[in-house]
């Protein structure tokens, strides 16, 4: 048996089917995007493992270089040496103005802690960070390094 198929135009927004959630569609035609949420602890603790993968070289820097400023993606990016995993344990965060949110976190690698600051900031298109500095403990005799 051959079955007739025909093609439609489809609609700008069509009703949802029974038992599905209505979702209203961002206006990008209209450059009227929604203006992102505010971050809470536990999305900055998500964007900072993410960022810490790249830092390791567990993730290719290029995925991350939409959420980081281009300062930072210059410090991610580039040739590495291996690293262990780092990890976050602890992540607080402030909001010293309404489209900017501060974090710090303790991180663990290869039984040690390390400390961790952020900044990111809201853009028209999402969160970014503009500044990510792993802080590590100074050796004697040695010039400190932070990292991106």
């Amino acid at each position: 048996m051959i079955e007739e198929h025909r093609l439609r135009t489809l609609a700008d927004y069509e009703v949802p089917r029974l038992g599905e959630q209505s979702v209203t569609p961002p206006d990008h035609r209209r450059g009227r995007w929604p203006s992102p949420r505010q971050l809470d602890a536990g999305e900055v603790g998500h964007l900072l493992n993410t960022l810490l993968e790249a830092y390791d070289g567990r993730r290719p820097a290029a995925q991350v270089r939409a959420l980081v400023a281009p300062a930072v993606y210059a410090g991610l990016s580039g040739p590495r040496l291996p690293r262990p995993r780092h990890r976050t344990q602890t992540v607080h965060t402030c909001t010293p103005a309404p489209d900017v949110v501060e974090a710090c976190a303790r991180v663990e690698a290869d039984g040690r802690s390390f400390a961790l600051a952020a900044r990111f900031t809201r853009t028209p298109t999402g969160w970014r960070c503009e500044r990510f500095a792993l802080l590590r403990p100074q050796q004697p005799g040695q010039p400190s390094r932070r990292a991106a």
